[in-house]
């Protein structure tokens, strides 16, 4: 009886086996022959209902889930395909002719789905892979630190933005993210060597790319440049097209030229944006002649940024250039009609300037409309007022901000 037991139980055990060959040789020729990654990994899972921790079946799961895009299930194929066994998985992968930095491909793009989802602690499990497979990978280095700095871990993640400049010191990006993780840690001083750097190399790549936009210019036309960027940004494409057309000289128009448009536009956002922090450095470092200089900067490689915009206008006027605060203020304004302090600034603007009429039609038809209880508003509207000799409306708007003020105590 115990012969026919066991004889039975060893019958059973070949049979399993037999199923799980079947499936593992089906997904070879699937895989490696056919590259028909769905009937691959079919077989593979099959084969894996019977065998969870075959190393091959796994392995094999994990090419086909990559060969389908799935960047995830392959992932999780070959972290079960380690833990059943290290050294044998390796040994697969190092006889395939695409390598170890293939396959950990899985790992990365999956690692950039996870930190897109804000989940940065799976992420940077997944990223922490690259130890297994021994890969050198400057990219692999830059989203472990952002995922870190996300974290608030800012000292692990310049430590890995370091090991970027080691290996790319002229990376613009990487000195831009160490500038930037020291500024949010408030050292001020440190990050400002790190953003001259971002913005030398990111205005080489700038420029690059300016010359293929404007080669048929002289040079890169500034305002004509801000004005490419505003239309590609407000998607309005038709006239972006006719102005490739009419005035860059591209026959073609958008359909041929839109690639490099899309590419300037984001290289004119990377410079806009380290200028715009490279100045609130220095602006809290009470250094604000510099803070204006880079602000302005910003606000040119910016033409629409609401913030670069602001502050380029606002420090304009903290050092009395009205005149050159407008265009800033009436771009915001434009692209903003409900920032109350876009119309306060313009209004300030417009007095200091002398264009009274504008100053009311900021205070009075636009902010106040607002924010209808504003006493400093009221005020200025009275020295407008003033300034223009009514004094009739001079003392309507002192006598109601008084009012306001009484109500408000």
């Amino acid at each position: 009886m115990r012969r026919s037991l066991l004889y039975i139980a060893l019958l059973a055990v070949c049979m399993l086996h037999a199923d799980v060959f079947r499936f593992l040789n089906t997904a070879r020729i699937a895989y490696f022959n056919e590259k028909d990654y769905g009937r691959a990994r079919k077989s593979c899972l099959d084969g894996l209902e019977i065998e969870p921790n075959n190393v091959e079946l796994l392995v094999l799961l994990g090419g086909s889930e990559m060969g389908l895009g799935n960047w995830a299930a392959s992932a999780d194929a070959f972290v079960r395909a380690f833990a059943a066994d290290t050294g044998k998985t390796l040994d697969w992968i190092d006889k395939q002719t695409e390598g170890r930095k293939y396959y950990f491909q899985a790992f990365y793009f999956h690692a950039r789905e996870l930190f897109e989802r804000e989940a940065f602690v799976e992420a940077l499990g997944y990223l922490n892979h690259d130890k297994v497979f021994e890969i050198d990978d400057i990219n692999v280095y830059i989203l472990r630190g952002a995922a870190l700095y996300k974290l608030e871990r800012f000292d692990e993640a310049n430590s890995e933005y370091m090991r970027v400049l080691n290996l790319d010191p002229q990376n613009p990006d990487v000195n831009y993210l160490i500038a930037k993780s020291l500024f949010d840690n408030e050292d001020y001083e440190g990050c400002l060597s790190y953003f001259a750097t971002a913005t030398k190399y990111y205005t080489i790549d700038y420029e690059r790319l300016g010359k293929v936009l404007f080669q048929n210019l002289l040079e890169i036309d500034s305002l004509l440049a801000q004005k490419v960027v505003v239309l590609w940004l407000s998607a309005e494409l038709d006239e972006l097209d006719r102005l490739l057309i009419n005035t860059l000289g591209f026959r073609e128009g958008l359909a041929g030229h839109g690639t490099s448009v899309e590419q300037f536009a984001e290289a004119s956002a990377d410079l806009g944006r380290c200028y715009y922090y490279y100045s609130m450095a220095h602006r809290n470092l009470k250094d604000d002649t510099l803070a204006l200089r880079y602000m302005l900067q910003s606000a040119k490689y910016q033409p629409a940024d609401l913030d670069a915009l602001y502050y380029a206008g606002e420090m304009s006027a903290q050092h009395d250039l009205y005149r050159e605060a407008l265009p800033y203020f009436e771009m915001l304004a434009a692209l903003s009609p409900e920032d109350k302090y876009a119309w306060f600034y313009l209004g300030v603007c417009y007095t200091e300037t002398k264009q009274y009429a504008k100053a009311i039609d900021a205070y009075e038809n636009r902010f106040l409309q607002l924010d209808p209880n504003n006493v400093d508003v009221m005020s200025n509207l009275a020295y407008v007022y003033r300034e223009m000799g009514d004094n009739e409306k001079a003392l309507q708007w002192l006598i109601r901000a008084e009012e306001q003020q009484k109500k408000e105590q």
